[in-house]
Formats: structure tokens, C-alpha cells, sequence
């Protein structure tokens, strides 16, 4: 019975660490993913890739200045009207997640394209002009870039640059939440320039959730680049 008693206890305590070793592999591994070590050197080669296309594109055409007595008009981005899927075409600042967060922007949602970063939602409007632009990204992992977007309040700031402008939107409402097939948030508010803000709700896992977090903004300004 001794000896049985002994075999039992060192069979308990080879399950306890074979056990523990395994939770600690598990933890790791997501910890891992979260913490995507690699985010800032793709996100560092995205932002060089758009700054080269920038730099050999050609100049748009020149236009006639108005009259001097002609009322000033809006300012209308230059954006690919195709953006091929992957492609990287602006990028996204909100300035009160800190002066350093900057993303780029690319064309796409599916997880390759989310893996850099911030999606553009296709279908959807382009910076500064008329429509409502969507943009998606993950919470955590790339960077996680909307890892805070239930933060964010009326009044707060979003920012985004392409080749020739830089479009400033203001958050109009408070986030909240909707189901993952709920587009309407997408639609377009007549011809009003917006942006739509998307990330999976609760933060943090890395399992489907049917929730997303929604935050929109209104166009404040679009001014050359």
C-alpha cells in the first residue's frame, strides 16, 4: 500500500507539471500572438512602400486658379479609384492615442491585408470625398491599432493622409456597439464626407466574436498635403 501510495503521488505530481507546462505553452503562445513582435517591422516597411509610391508618382494636373471673386471650393483627394487588395494608399493618425500612433492604411479586410494594419473597407468612400469610409483593424495583434477605440469621445480627432491631402474627421457620437452582419453603419449619409471605425468587441481574444465596436466622424476639414 506504501509503495502504491508513493506511485500515485508521483503520478499526481507528473500530471501537475505536465499540466502547468502546458497552460504556460498556452499562455505563451497567445502572448505571443498579442504581442506580434514583428507588427512595428511590417508597419515600418508598409510606411516606406507608400512613401517611395508617393515620392514616383506623377504631379496631378495643374488647374486654372479661380476668380478672385469665386467662392473657394472643397478640397477633393486624389485616391486610386481601384486600390488594388493589399495596397497601401494613406495613413491613420488620432492624436489622442499619443503623437507616435500612426498606421498606414491598406486596401482590404481580410486577414492578410489586417495583418498589417488598418483595412480600408471596400465599397466604401475614399478620404475626403463624398461618402462614408470604412476602416477596420484588429485590437489586438498588428500593432494592435484599435486596441482603445471604446475610448475615443466626441470631439476626439482622426487623421488621414494620402498623396495629396491630409482629412481631418471629428468623432460625433460616442462608440458602441453592433452585431458583425449589421452594414448599415457603412451607408453613406447622403453626401456627407464620414468615416466609420471598426474593431471586434470584447478586446483581447483572439476567437471570433459576433460583436463589433462602431465609432463615426464627420469631415472638419481637407486641406492639401
Amino acid at each position: 500500500m506504501r509503495r502504491e501510495g508513493k506511485v500515485v503521488r508521483r503520478l499526481l505530481s507528473v500530471t501537475t507539471v505536465v499540466t502547468l507546462l502546458s497552460g504556460l505553452a498556452f499562455l505563451g503562445y497567445f502572448g505571443y500572438r498579442i504581442w506580434d513582435p514583428f507588427a512595428g517591422a511590417r508597419q515600418q516597411q508598409a510606411l516606406g512602400s507608400l512613401y517611395h509610391s508617393w515620392a514616383i508618382a506623377p504631379a496631378p494636373s495643374a488647374k486654372p486658379a479661380p476668380a478672385a471673386s469665386a467662392k473657394p471650393a472643397a478640397v477633393s483627394c486624389v485616391t486610386p479609384e481601384h486600390p488594388a487588395i493589399g495596397q497601401v494608399f494613406a495613413t491613420i493618425q488620432i492624436p489622442s492615442f499619443g503623437s507616435h500612433w500612426k498606421f498606414t492604411v491598406i486596401q482590404g479586410t481580410d486577414l492578410p491585408q489586417l495583418a498589417t494594419g488598418p483595412g480600408h473597407i471596400p465599397g466604401t468612400a475614399f478620404p475626403g470625398q463624398p461618402g462614408n469610409m470604412g476602416i477596420a483593424a484588429h485590437d489586438v495583434t498588428a500593432g494592435n491599432p484599435f486596441l482603445h477605440l471604446v475610448d475615443l469621445r466626441p470631439g476626439d480627432k482622426v487623421v488621414i493622409t494620402t498623396q495629396d491631402c491630409v482629412t481631418t474627421y471629428g468623432v460625433n457620437r460616442n462608440p458602441y456597439t453592433v452585431n458583425y452582419r449589421d452594414t448599415a453603419v457603412l451607408r453613406p449619409a447622403g453626401h456627407e464626407r464620414t468615416i466609420t471605425l471598426v474593431t471586434c468587441t470584447p478586446v483581447g481574444v483572439l476567437y471570433f466574436v459576433p460583436n463589433r465596436t462602431i465609432v463615426q466622424a464627420a469631415e472638419v476639414s481637407s486641406v492639401p498635403r
